[in-house]
């Protein structure tokens, strides 16, 4: 019947009539427990035995380790001849340990002498050379003027700029109209590569009493490039 009043629409049940779960002693007593989150610790002190170290602070230091490796046998001499300064050295420990330390890895591996061969370059016979006339020259890249007593020989310095992306092999001379007073120092040599420092030429004009105006071409020439070989004038006024 109280089922049946229940689902009735409309109808109103008093408060007496509505059935309230009773609960029992121990489903009340789990709901009065508080659950922990600290494994029952919270109330844990450190004892002041020895096996702790009296309490000490941790960095107080004279501590012994307490730390063994799982696969050390304690009833074995295995590990006994490690220190624990080993580790400093790292893997290189093994190598101090059987004095390998000016051991390569390879026995003999640098007691090789191999034959090595040395490729000797070209000698240039400079004074052989026929540089021919400054007639033939079409323009020169640089003119010099220097005045000079026909009595005492002059020097000047030509520096010819690199303008190759390899060192470059190089002689230099005069051409055959060039006066005779005319000489230059090297004239042979290689050249640095491009934006290295110039190549200095000492031109040097000796006139032997010679006077008026001595004029000379000085031809700098790359044999593997000798479309970038230089051309230089040189007038000299000997008084």
């Amino acid at each position: 019947m109280l089922a049946a009043c229940i689902l009735s629409p409309g109808l109103v049940v008093p408060n007496a009539l509505v059935h309230r779960p009773v609960l029992s002693h121990a489903a009340i007593s789990m709901q009065e427990k508080k659950q922990s989150f600290d494994n029952d610790m919270s109330n844990w002190k450190p004892s002041n035995n020895q096996d702790f170290g009296d309490g000490k602070a941790l960095h107080a230091g004279n501590f012994e380790s307490t730390d063994t490796p799982d696969f050390f046998d304690e009833n074995s001499d295995y590990g006994k001849d490690i220190s624990t300064m080993d580790g400093v050295l790292g893997s290189s420990v093994q190598n101090v340990k059987k004095n390998r330390s000016n051991n390569p890895g390879v026995e003999g591996a640098l007691d090789v002498n191999p034959d090595i061969t040395v490729w000797e370059e070209e000698e240039i016979d400079v004074d052989a050379v026929d540089f021919g006339k400054s007639a033939d020259i079409k323009m020169t890249d640089l003119d010099f003027d220097m005045v000079v007593d026909s009595t005492i020989k002059k020097s000047i310095m030509i520096d010819v700029r690199p303008m190759m992306m390899t060192y470059e092999r190089f002689y230099c001379g005069f051409t055959s109209d060039s006066h005779p007073s005319f000489s230059c120092s090297p004239n042979q040599g290689k050249m640095e590569n491009r934006n290295g420092p110039p190549t200095q030429i000492e031109v040097t004009c000796t006139p032997n009493g010679a006077s008026g105006e001595l004029k000379g071409t000085l031809c700098f020439i790359l044999p593997d490039e000798k479309p970038f070989s230089t051309y230089y004038g040189i007038t000299a006024k000997s008084i």
